[in-house]
């Protein structure tokens, strides 16, 4: 789907700044996602209008990510997700392509908390130092981290939403295209699917965003965009555990 129909969703929206979002960074929080049709969003956003503010940049209400991931050779930050082991991490730098600004990330979940950790880098171009392997490593005690390796890219647009009382933030990815380093042109597109990312400080579904999905009986989804990619990527790579969300991405898709 291309993207203008979505913009012209958005303008019901009242909007706010960087800025003012500042106040609802949530790095400490309870991640919860959900996957609808693209086509299915803007009965979300007339449910919202009233309620939620969009973060609006320059005119811009919609924004451009690139994303790198690293791992092990072995792909161990991946099997510890399919494992469902309940402390594993996530490494990667990301860009927010129309701001210029470029992060360094480590994004720790645990007893179904996120914690993450993000640094600001100078540049798009990256390079994982012993310095960052160190940091990496002090999230990742389980074992010792030798060498990691760029596993993934991916590249998405993301809108972003936060309730009026700025306790709950909302990420909206569509867009999905997934990238091999190794081997550039095997690229892969997921399209017609729209990630939701509800960011609580505690979850609640009694209103919001949380509760306009449950009355649609759209329920959370355990969805790794990481190891989605990997598995659409690497389709050698065990993924028993994610059969049935892949299931649930096939049937959207053929909608």
């Amino acid at each position: 789907m291309q993207m203008s129909p979505v913009t012209n969703m958005l303008d019901g929206l009242d909007p706010i700044s960087l800025e003012e979002m500042d106040n609802v960074k949530l790095l400490n929080r309870v991640d919860t996602k959900y996957i609808i049709p693209v086509r299915s969003l803007h009965r979300l956003f007339d449910l919202l209008k009233n309620n939620y503010y969009i973060l609006e940049i320059e005119g811009r209400r919609s924004f451009s990510y690139e994303t790198t991931y690293f791992d092990t050779p072995d792909f161990r930050f991946y099997k510890d997700h399919h494992n469902n082991v309940s402390c594993r991490i996530k490494v990667r730098n990301r860009s927010y392509i129309e701001s210029n600004l470029h992060f360094f990330e480590i994004k720790m979940k645990e007893n179904f908390r996120t914690n993450k950790y993000r640094e600001k880098l100078n540049s798009k171009n990256f390079e994982l130092s012993e310095k960052y392997l160190e940091k990496i490593r002090s999230f990742y005690a389980r074992d010792p981290l030798k060498s990691l390796t760029s596993t993934l890219m991916n590249t998405y647009t993301r809108i972003t939403l936060v309730n009026k009382m700025k306790t709950e933030r909302c990420t909206i990815d569509i867009n999905l295209v997934f990238q091999d380093p190794e081997n550039p042109v095997n690229t892969v597109p997921v399209s017609n699917i729209a990630i939701i990312e509800l960011k609580q400080s505690d979850f609640t579904a009694s209103d919001g965003i949380a509760s306009s999905l449950r009355d649609r009986h759209v329920y959370p989804s355990s969805i790794s965009k990481y190891a989605l990619g990997l598995i659409r990527i690497h389709p050698e790579l065990k993924h028993n555990f994610f059969k049935p969300l892949l299931l649930k991405l096939d049937k959207i898709q053929q909608q």
